[in-house]
């Protein structure tokens, strides 16, 4: 069944190194309760776990049911404790935050049993050991004698051949010790190998068979046979049913860990959901931002004129029209001019707002589209006409609709980068309401074409001066080569699709800067979940030892810790995506009621953002979870156990 010959373990302490086993030679068969009896240091421990592969031999032969084991690797000695071996530890070794049943179907998992056969073989068991009552229970609620009870279902889960039993009675009295006893003896009997490491006398007379250690070596042994005689056949098929845990049970793993600690990972999380926080709100400012430049402008409108201005953004003159007219293409100039202005009625309400010179009427379709007006009409090139906005009507008269016909007083000013111009007082008819937000961000009032000549001729002299010019091209396909012949006049030129985008490239810029803000909160939060889960790992080293003891991979652990990595990192994620929407609601809702921008949503959250974040936020806390989950990887078994 199992033969060691020669077996040797050394052990380094600072330069010298220690010999543990002397070449042990040991042979041990089915159906017995073997005792390994010996003071403590005399190495029984050592020998017991190179048997079950928690720690290895120096030298010498290891046989296994006829299989040369000594050259195995760690993931195949991981596949032979899942199948064939079951530990039973003096300390118990049950995972804390697991109950009585998960703790019994662990072994089962990691074999790749299915939940039926898993549950129905956990309760057989534990009915076995008479915790039929206790499925449900944490460790912590269960006394040693029913905690012991617990590991020997555990270590029978898999029906091993051999259970490893290191000091099974220790922790225990003496009415629990002989009950454990007898469990392990009726094991025994149907043809296990048990083996008992002990260094107490106490119990012997349940033992099939005594061992006795001294020094390292073997110094009695009742069933004392010749090992070099016993034939043994070398095979290489161990682990041929073994699996690497499931995605949900390593997730289960991970949330129960997270539960047992959740205020240190719920704030954890809060810490990382700061910077996704930050990108969340930017996306959503930008989004609407967007929206409303796009919306703005129509689809139709947005090739069909082109605005010229000279570089050093002075006032232009007749010269300048006359200059442009000569160029083949240009179907018709006229001036442009930005506005301020105040308003009031004959009943004494007022607003201010920005406004604009309006094309003329003849081309109001093609640069304002067909949507422009929503009550009345477009003004008159010849009249004293203006539109507002809805909202300016609604603060006006109450009622937007009431608006249309009513006369009007105008103190207005041209709007200048480089000048201040003086305001000119005069009165103007409403003939039109237009939808809010028609130019971008703004609630812009349009003043007819012949009024705002006559704003321009009063404030600077010259009806036909303006801040800029509007070219209504003879063909839109001619508009890059008007573009290109302007430019080469030295004028600057632009489409109003071009001063959209201008404006959207702001927009970007100023959401990079501020993304990278966010980025360096997200770093040092990645930092932080590195760090929770270096303490974790060190917090749970015990754990990681008991799921090798039971046959876990390498991979197995490392995916537990990147996998609760990830799972505080999409915490974080949805604290911040949520915050950033309670914060970008509150902000629109400010917005409309105390600035009375009715359709001005500034932060518009989209699904697909939002669940990218998220997902970008779990992303993190994976490669944040690699350097403490590979540690947690790479502990070595036999030490993690004995970890305090």
């Amino acid at each position: 069944m199992i033969t060691l010959r020669n077996i040797k373990k050394y052990y380094k302490l600072d330069s010298e190194r220690v010999e543990v086993l002397k070449g042990v030679s040991l042979h041990l068969q089915k159906g017995q309760l073997v005792y390994l009896l010996g003071e403590s240091g005399c190495g029984k421990s050592t020998l017991l776990n190179i048997i079950g592969g928690l720690d290895y031999a120096d030298d010498g032969e290891y046989i296994f049911n006829s299989i040369n084991v000594r050259e195995f690797n760690e993931k195949k000695w991981a596949r032979l404790r899942r199948e064939k071996i079951g530990f039973v530890f003096q300390n118990f070794n049950l995972v804390p935050h697991l109950s009585v049943l998960e703790n019994v179907e662990m072994s089962m998992i990691l074999l790749g049993k299915s939940k039926e056969e898993r549950q129905r073989r956990a309760i057989e068991l534990l009915n076995m050991v008479g915790l039929g009552d206790k499925l449900e229970y944490l460790p912590n609620q269960l006394s040693g004698g029913q905690k012991q009870r617990v590991a020997i279902a555990r270590a029978l889960a898999n029906d091993p051949d051999i259970i490893l039993a290191d000091e099974p009675t220790g922790a225990l009295d003496s009415e629990n010790s002989i009950h454990i006893i007898e469990i392990l003896k009726e094991i025994s009997r149907q043809g296990k190998i048990v083996l008992v490491v002990t260094h107490s006398q106490e119990l012997v007379s349940y033992a099939d068979r005594i061992i006795k250690m001294k020094d390292g070596k073997i110094i009695e042994d009742e069933n004392d046979l010749d090992i070099e005689e016993i034939e043994d056949v070398y095979e290489d098929k161990i682990g041929s049913k073994s699996k690497s845990l499931d995605l949900l049970t390593t997730c289960k793993l991970s949330f129960r860990n997270i539960k047992n600690k959740k205020w240190r990972n719920i704030l954890t999380a809060v810490g990382a959901s700061i910077g996704i926080f930050g990108l969340s709100i930017i996306m959503a400012l930008g989004n609407g931002v967007k929206d409303k430049l796009s919306s703005s402008i129509d689809e139709a409108t947005a090739k069909a004129s082109l605005s010229v201005a000279n570089e050093q953004f002075d006032v232009l003159n007749e010269g300048d029209i006359a200059r442009l007219r000569e160029i083949k293409g240009v179907r018709d100039i006229y001036p442009y001019n930005p506005f301020q202005m105040s308003i009031k009625t004959k009943e004494g309400s007022k607003a201010t707002s920005s406004a604009e010179s309006l094309a003329p009427r003849k081309y109001a379709e093609i640069i304002y589209g067909k949507k422009y007006i929503v009550k009345g009409r477009f003004p008159d090139d010849q009249r004293d006409e203006i539109v507002l906005p809805e909202r300016i009507a609604k603060k006006l008269f109450k009622d937007y609709k009431h608006a249309v016909g009513k006369n009007v007083s105008l103190v207005v000013q041209l709007m200048s980068l480089k000048e201040i111009y003086p305001t000119v007082t005069i009165h103007a008819t409403v003939v039109g309401v237009v939808k809010n937000n028609s130019i971008p961000l703004l609630d812009t009032v349009g003043i007819s074409y012949g009024l705002s000549q006559k704003i321009m001729k009063e404030s600077i002299g010259n009806s036909t001066g303006a801040l800029s010019f509007t070219i209504i091209p003879s063909s839109i396909n001619d508009i890059a080569l008007l573009k290109s012949k302007i430019k080469q006049m030295g004028y600057k030129v632009q489409t109003d699709e071009e001063n959209q985008n201008e404006i959207n490239d702001y927009v970007s810029l100023a959401s990079v800067a501020l993304g990278m803000l966010s980025g360096i909160s997200l770093i040092v939060s990645s930092i932080m979940i590195g760090i929770v889960l270096y303490v974790s790992v060190l917090e749970r080293t015990r754990e990681i030892g008991i799921l090798k003891a039971l046959g876990a991979f390498r991979s197995d652990i490392r995916r537990i810790f990147v996998t609760e990595g990830m799972l505080i990192g999409i915490i974080g994620g949805v604290f911040g995506v949520l915050g950033s929407i309670a914060v970008g609601k509150a902000s629109n809702y400010m917005i409309t009621t105390l600035m009375k921008k009715s359709n001005l949503d500034i932060f518009q959250f989209s699904f697909t953002q939002v669940m990218l974040l998220i997902l970008f936020s779990g992303l993190l806390g994976i490669l944040a979870s690699f350097v403490p989950a590979n540690k947690a990887a790479k502990q070595p078994a036999v030490e993690a156990l004995r970890y305090e």
